[in-house]
């Protein structure tokens, strides 16, 4: 099989939609057949995975990526129209090429613009729930990231559900921990301002990840809990849009939220690694993939018992209701201070972690993309054979 891939979302500091696209290829790269070739449209510069770089399934064609749909309607389908051979297959995240060589596996990890458009500038909601809907129905396949987004596509779309399909996140495997690495995080990490125990919120700072809320939790547990006064609550992760976390911090003991903005993977791993415990209550998500890297690392999770988080972090993590401020602090107290809770989260989320290997991954791609170029090798209806 040929696969045409825009990975264009590598080096964009997008947060999810970058792991996800790193996690697949590196799949790929494991899953491959011989007689296998991924063409990957990247952006000028960026860095490949180690498994993708040296992989001889893998040809690289850089081009300088632009902004919002220009790339969609103009610089990609002219650089896949460059790819020689023609590829079987083009796979596309969200949005799929104006024009394309060949049939289009389109990725779609969730409709949060579709079911909270309120979350969305007036400009991106438009496009989003204009153009994503119609590519998806005229998509050869339609890949996603849980069995909750697959129902969710096929009910909101009404699309065939034979044509919806989950390719998992991959949870990669951590990379290597000592006590240098642990001295040299926990320095920074005072030079940030927080110097002892620590709950970690990680990602783009978004509306649907819901810290305003679990700003107000973490303040009425720190009231609530004085054995929890040296805590701090350290919001991690660039803004893409939306507002409000500052007015509720203020609400919050002065220090004792700390918001760190962007940072490289070493910092985000020094996080992951030393954080006492990692809240995720976003509430809306088509996966949710810090919560199965912390447990990954022996972090233990509070999460979101909404959409997909429930399903991928499972029993892994203590699950509580995003819109329930008083739900969230008490998680947030029995997380950090009920050991025997600690051990068995940590225990099953080591375990929930290992079920979504780059290789399971890889896998499932691989297998949706033979079907849908299989798909396009089949007849016509009506056709003369």
């Amino acid at each position: 099989m040929r696969v045409a891939v825009d990975a264009t979302g590598l080096g964009s500091g997008q947060g999810g939609d970058e792991t996800m696209m790193a996690g697949l290829l590196e799949g790929l790269a494991e899953a491959a057949r011989p007689g296998d070739s991924f063409p990957l449209i990247v952006r000028d510069g960026v860095t490949l995975p180690a498994p993708v770089a040296d992989h001889p399934a893998f040809s690289v064609h850089s081009m300088r990526r632009l902004p919002g749909a220009l790339h969609f309607t103009a610089r990609l389908p002219r650089a896949l129209s460059r790819l020689r051979p023609v590829p079987d297959l083009v796979c596309a995240v969200t949005h799929g090429p104006l024009r394309s060589p060949a049939p289009v596996a389109l990725f779609v990890q969730d409709l949060s613009f579709h079911h909270h458009p309120e979350h969305y500038p007036v400009v991106a909601r438009w496009r989003l729930r204009t153009v994503v809907p119609r590519q998806a129905r005229r998509a050869r396949a339609v890949l996603t990231v849980s069995e909750f987004s697959r129902s969710d596509l096929i009910a909101s779309y009404e699309l065939p559900p034979e044509q919806v399909v989950v390719v998992p996140d991959a949870v990669a495997v951590p990379p290597p921990w000592d006590d240098t690495a642990a001295a040299e995080g926990r320095q920074w990490l005072a030079s940030q301002g927080v110097d002892g125990r620590f709950i970690l919120c990680l990602g783009n700072l978004h509306p649907r990840k819901n810290v305003a809320r679990l700003v107000a939790g973490f303040a009425q547990a720190r009231a609530g809990a004085p054995d929890l006064a040296d805590v701090r609550l350290v919001v991690a992760g660039a803004r893409w849009w939306g507002a409000g976390e500052a007015a509720a911090a203020a609400q919050a003991p002065d220090g004792s939220v700390v918001f760190l903005g962007r940072f490289d993977d070493d910092r985000r791993e020094q996080l992951l690694r030393l954080a006492d415990a990692l809240a995720y209550v976003s509430v809306f998500e088509g996966f949710g993939l810090p919560p199965l890297e912390a447990m990954a690392r022996g972090t233990v999770v509070l999460a979101s018992d909404a959409t997909a988080v429930a399903e991928t972090a499972g029993d892994g993590a203590l699950l509580v209701d995003p819109y329930d401020v008083h739900a969230i602090a008490e998680g947030l107290v029995r997380v950090l201070s009920d050991e025997q809770l600690r051990v068995e989260l940590r225990r099953r989320g080591a375990a929930r972690a290992a079920g979504y290997d780059v290789g399971s991954t890889g896998r499932r791609a691989r297998e949706a993309f033979a079907a849908a170029i299989g798909l396009t090798a089949a007849p016509r209806p009506g056709a003369v054979s």
